[in-house]
C-alpha cells in the first residue's frame, strides 16, 4: 500500500512540503487539507490586491495542472481533533481522514485585542483573501478608517485603504514606525511618505475602545481621551500560531 501523507494547511509551507514529498515518493498518496475555501494563493500578494496593483486572478500562482501533475488530493474542511494513536483527523463535519504521516502547516492568525467594541462587524484583520475582500468592500463605502498596528501588515492595510477611503488615520503606540526593525532615518522616510499621501499619523497613541452606534463602528477612543470618528477599524498588532490541534 502506498504511504498516506496528510498535510494540514494549503499555504506556501504545505505546498512546498507536498512538492518535496512527491520528489522523494512517486507513489505516495498526498492529501492537502485546508479550511480556506480559496485554496492556495499568495498571502504577500494580498497587499497589492488591496491597493489595486494586481487583479484577484494574479494571487493564484498554480493552475489545476500543477495539482494534477503532482497528484495532490485537496480537501476543504476544518480539523477539530487529532488522534496520533489511531492516525486520523476528525473534521468539523464528522469526516475522518486517516494518515501514515502527518504534517501540520497551519500557520498563524491575527491577534485581536480585548477591547470594548472589537466584535463590531466593521472591525477587520488581514489574515486571508476573505479578509482582504471584506476590507475592500467596507473601504469602498467608508469615509474614514482607523488602522492600529506598528508592523508591515498595518502599513499594507494603510496603503490599501488610502486608495479607497477619503481619510485614513494610522495609530502608532510608540514614537515611530516599526522601531524594532527600522532605524530612525528609515522609519522617518515611511512616515513622511504616508503623511505626504494624506494619511493622518497619530504617534504615542493607544486605542482604548471602539465606539459603536446602531451596531456599526462610529469612532475610536484613545487612551488619552481623544475620539476619532471613523466607519471602520483595521487591527494588525501581531499574530499567534494556530496550535489548537
Amino acid at each position: 500500500m502506498p504511504t498516506r501523507y496528510l498535510i494540514v494547511g494549503q499555504g506556501v509551507a504545505g505546498i512546498a512540503a507536498a512538492e518535496a514529498i512527491r520528489s522523494a515518493d512517486a507513489s505516495g498518496a498526498i492529501t492537502l487539507l485546508s479550511d480556506d475555501p480559496h485554496g492556495y494563493y499568495s498571502r504577500p500578494g494580498l497587499a497589492y490586491y488591496l491597493t489595486g496593483e494586481i487583479p484577484r486572478s494574479h494571487l493564484f500562482p498554480w493552475s489545476e495542472e500543477n495539482f494534477h501533475r503532482l497528484r495532490l488530493q485537496r480537501v476543504h474542511g476544518q480539523a477539530i481533533d487529532l488522534d496520533p494513536v489511531g492516525h486520523y483527523l476528525r473534521l468539523a463535519d464528522g469526516t475522518h481522514l486517516a494518515y501514515d504521516r502527518l504534517l501540520l502547516a497551519t500557520g498563524s492568525s491575527a491577534v485581536r485585542p480585548t477591547l470594548p467594541g472589537v466584535d463590531l462587524p466593521q472591525v477587520v484583520t488581514l489574515d486571508n483573501l476573505a479578509d482582504a475582500e471584506r476590507i475592500l468592500a467596507l473601504a469602498r463605502k467608508a469615509h474614514s478608517a482607523v488602522v492600529v498596528g506598528g508592523g508591515i501588515t498595518a502599513l499594507e492595510i494603510v496603503e490599501g485603504l488610502r486608495e479607497h477611503c477619503r481619510r485614513v488615520h494610522y495609530l502608532l503606540r510608540g514614537e515611530r514606525y516599526w522601531n524594532n526593525v527600522l532605524d530612525d532615518a528609515e522609519a522617518r522616510i515611511v512616515i513622511q511618505r504616508l503623511a505626504a499621501e494624506g494619511v493622518q499619523i497619530h504617534t504615542n497613541t493607544e486605542i482604548a475602545a471602539i465606539e459603536g452606534q446602531r451596531g456599526r463602528v462610529a469612532a475610536v477612543l484613545t487612551a488619552d481621551g481623544r475620539r476619532i470618528a471613523c466607519d471602520m477599524v483595521a487591527v494588525a498588532i501581531g499574530v499567534a500560531p494556530r496550535v489548537q490541534l
